[in-house]
């Protein structure tokens, strides 16, 4: 899984997603996927991993902000980044990098997992959004992705760091109207 960690939010989510999303206990931090699957742990080359970074390398690091609780029908409480087109550039960008990967089987929806129903009850989820909603919103940097690969537990088995400036186009903040990276 190609993925982008937010450290930043686990103040906020741990202790909801301890209980609430069934990752969090198999180690696996608060995060944003991007593309998922991607390469079998044992098949991924030194030449898949310079092709991801060299394929994350253009992008600019930007800001990004979660200042909205959203649900995928009442099944699961995330958290909407804000941009979400860099995520989407950046997801594109991997795949077309590693052409050895699955297709996408759906349009990419930028999130972060707050619980899922199947590991608690409703009321809790429900639960979490009253408590998380006064604390909203939360903002950070992303500066880098990373490759997760799991085993008995989540690990990261590469990053790839974004630059920390870009030209005009597709991922500047120009394009994103997000501010310039600091």
């Amino acid at each position: 899984m190609i993925a982008v960690l937010v450290p930043d939010a686990e103040p906020l989510v741990a202790p909801f997603r301890e209980r609430l999303d069934p990752t969090a206990r198999r180690g696996l931090g608060a995060h944003l996927t991007l593309v998922y699957p991607f390469l079998e742990p044992a098949d991924v080359t030194d030449s898949d991993v310079a092709a991801l970074r060299e394929a994350v390398a253009p992008v600019a690091r930007f800001a990004c902000s979660f200042g909205a609780l959203r649900w995928f029908s009442d099944r699961v409480l995330w958290l909407a980044p804000d941009p979400v087109d860099p995520f989407r550039e950046i997801a594109e960008r991997i795949r077309r990098a590693v052409p050895a990967l699955p297709p996408a089987d759906r349009e990419l929806v930028p999130h972060l997992t707050v619980g899922l129903r199947r590991a608690a009850p409703a009321a809790a989820l429900a639960d979490a959004a009253a408590a998380l909603a006064p604390r909203l919103p939360l903002t950070t940097t992303v500066d880098r992705v990373q490759l997760m690969i799991r085993t008995q537990t989540w690990d990261v088995g590469a990053e790839a760091v974004l630059s920390p400036s870009a030209p005009s186009g597709r991922g500047s903040p120009a394009s994103t109207g997000g501010p310039a990276p600091g």
